[in-house]
């Protein structure tokens, strides 16, 4: 032994007999498929942290460092510590706490000695690997996450004793052991009650996400037509609107400072939210709007969203939306937000009105004037000018749109390469360059209208999508992104206007790959899309991922009780305490009767079954054979102590040794004969051979 582990303070010699070589690597190789998904969006450091920590483990097991003292660990914590507190800007949110529990795994490291530390690391492990669904919960994190637990397994068995750590020992009884959980695993994922949490646990909001944002300027949307990534997958429960009534509103905005268009009171609007039995939300200063404006009967689409990860709380649905889905509330927007940012595919349900059905007669406030009808005092001279030329033609509001409309469709065209914008975005856009995206039509329509004014606003959302027939749902990818008009009309409220359809009404019927296909195909990462099996193959892994995230990761407690009402008819206790009893009884049944056959070692041949059924009846009748006893002397003993037996012991003894050591059948049929006339209780029966 070298001095680094006789002069150890806490025993190396005893450390080196306890976890062996074998068992450390066990735990380091569990510990690192642990945390490397978690990378994703925590910090590199840690990663960093835990090789410093794992290379110092493995130094003092050979010898070269003694195990850290408490300057030293002090000192790791400290700068652990330290750490978090400058990648952090707030401490309660996932990400952080999830970097606690890893920092916390990665520290006890160093203090590896026994294997109580090593159960404690491992145990760490098993939390460690359940965050990462708090993250994820797609098909290839839970292959990733199984993947985790056998090895975690893996590693508890390796610490038991010697030649446990062999790989295929270990890693064998720990798909043994999975195994034989999967049927429990499956039995409480049915019954179990699905209760939501006790607790909300904001993420990061500074995380980058990819989607609409809360504000828009040009190009900001010509830049998400280059990404393919899923949005919204929408199920209909009952008939598919057209696609010109496919208008996904996500965000309005209503402030405009000469060049981006934002919400300014968005993070007050969601903020100070005031949650009713509805879970509708309002501005402090509106009237709430009550459910009964909402017609109980008339047109009307049910259906429910599937919406991606955006790390925004705002949430996509049809014009006029109502959702009981908990925690969805609606605006006084038309709009739809979830009571935190989505951090992980969300469901919702909702019913929307087609605002034909709605007739508002009420007029704007003049609050609600002066937010619809806000300019800059300054900009974009040419514009105004033209709005004032159509307000001294006497033309209405409805005439001043169609007459925009017209200049659009007359000498406009939509490209998703437009041209730099200066300093005055829409006189440029109108006047001179007069080519451009969805979000410059919508913009300079907006700007036009009100200084006409008209009030109006810009939406931003999504429109279309691809219909699954497979699944039977609508797929809505980032590059459906679009931005669209609205304009307040006496009688009729808002009233949708979409200047991109004036310009390029393929893009509204079949989707900006018919509407700007060339350079789709070069901007968006398309060639892929023209190759066939490629666009089958991404379909089919999405309807995939479509219907793991309904049959598994959506299985919520109203589908847990449609489950369970088809199962056992009425949900009761005694109904599910048989169900959960007697899969555990008749496992418990089979379990019994394989360690019954299983410990009755290997099957005999007929003969000797024959012959040990004739040395039972001799037992029974009090005349047992004796521990190693031949079965010849077996029957000279029988014959010389209980003559009237003897003749037919020793026919039988000589039918089985014929049959055993002669391979002879007929022997063995003769000796099947002589035991159904053999019963030595009752007065043996004269027998001829």
């Amino acid at each position: 032994m070298s001095p680094a582990q006789s002069n150890s303070p806490h025993g190396h010699s005893q450390l080196q007999s306890l976890l062996p070589r074998e068992s450390l690597l066990w735990i380091f190789a569990a510990q690192l498929a642990v945390l490397l998904p978690h990378f994703a969006h925590l910090p590199l450091w840690l990663l960093g942290a835990w090789t410093v920590a794992v290379y110092w483990r493995l130094q003092v097991f050979r010898g070269r460092r003694e195990m850290p003292g408490r300057l030293v660990k002090l000192l790791a914590v400290s700068l652990a510590v330290l750490g978090l507190v400058l990648t952090y800007r707030r401490w309660f949110a996932l990400e952080p706490m999830v970097a606690l529990l890893a920092v916390s795994f990665t520290l006890k490291n160093i203090e590896l000695v026994s294997r109580r530390d090593a159960l404690l690391s491992l145990m760490l492990a098993y939390f460690l690997a359940a965050t990462l669904f708090i993250f994820e919960q797609t098909i290839p994190y839970a292959l990733y996450g199984i993947l985790c637990v056998v090895l975690i397994t893996a590693a508890l068995a390796a610490q038991q004793g010697r030649g446990s750590a062999r790989p295929g020992r270990a890693l064998g009884l720990s798909a043994k052991l999975l195994a034989q959980a999967v049927p429990v695993m499956l039995v409480l994922f049915v019954v179990m009650p699905r209760l939501g949490p006790l607790w909300a646990v904001p993420q990061n909001s500074a995380k980058a996400s990819t989607g609409i944002s809360d504000s828009m300027s040009p190009g900001d949307f010509s830049e998400l037509s280059k990404s393919d990534k899923p949005a919204l997958r929408i199920a209909f429960d009952g008939p598919l609107p057209p696609p010109e009534q496919r208008y996904w509103r996500g965000l309005v905005y209503t402030r405009f400072d000469g060049r981006r268009w934002s919400e300014p009171d968005l993070e007050r609007h969601y903020a100070g939210w005031r949650r009713g039995r509805s879970g509708r939300f309002h501005d402090a200063g509106e009237p709430a709007e009550s459910e009964q404006t909402l017609p109980a009967v008339g047109p009307r689409y049910r259906y429910q969203v599937i919406q991606e990860a955006s790390h925004t709380p705002w949430l996509f649905s049809l014009a006029r939306p109502h959702s009981e889905t908990e925690g969805v509330s609606a605006t006084g927007d038309d709009t739809l937000v979830y009571r935190m940012p989505v951090g992980s595919r969300l469901a919702y349900d909702v019913r929307s009105w087609p605002r034909e059905s709605l007739v508002r007669n009420e007029p704007l406030s003049a609050a609600e004037q002066r937010r619809h009808l806000q300019l800059p005092s300054d900009g974009n001279p040419e514009a105004r000018a033209w709005a004032r030329a159509r307000l001294d033609e006497g033309l209405s509001a409805e005439q001043i749109s169609a007459a925009l409309l017209d200049l659009y469709h007359r000498r406009f065209t939509y490209t998703l390469r437009p041209p730099v914008l200066g300093a005055d975005t829409v006189d440029e856009f109108l006047f001179s360059t007069r080519q451009g995206f969805c979000e410059h039509f919508a913009s300079s329509y907006v700007f036009t209208m009100r200084a006409a004014g008209v009030p109006a606003r810009v939406v931003a959302g999504y429109q279309g999508g691809e219909w699954v027939e497979q699944q039977g749902y609508l797929l809505v990818r980032q590059y459906d992104a679009h931005a669209w008009a609205e304009i307040w009309l006496a009688g009729r409220g808002w009233v949708r206007v979409d200047p991109t359809a004036a310009v390029a009404p393929e893009r509204i019927r079949d989707g900006l790959q018919s509407a700007a296909a060339e350079e789709f195909m070069q901007d968006a990462l398309i060639p892929l899309h023209k190759i066939a099996f490629i666009t089958r193959l991404r379909l089919q892994w999405d309807m995939i991922n479509y219907r793991w995230y309904q049959t598994v990761v959506s299985f919520d407690q109203q589908r847990q009780q449609g489950l369970l009402t088809r199962l056992l008819g009425q949900v009761s206790p005694l109904r599910l305490t048989l169900l959960l009893g007697l899969p555990v009884i008749l496992a418990l049944a089979l379990l019994m009767l394989w360690l019954h056959f299983s410990s009755r070692g290997p099957a005999l041949p007929m003969h000797s079954r024959l012959y040990l059924r004739f040395c039972q009846r001799m037992a029974r009748a009090g005349f047992a054979r004796n521990p190693g006893e031949a079965p010849g002397d077996y029957a000279r003993r029988i014959e010389r102590e209980v003559p009237r037996l003897g003749p037919m012991a020793r026919r039988i003894t000589l039918a089985y040794e014929r049959a055993a050591y002669g391979d002879n059948t007929a022997a063995e049929r003769q000796l099947r004969r002589l035991l159904r006339r053999f019963w030595p209780l009752r007065r043996a029966r004269p027998t001829t051979v």
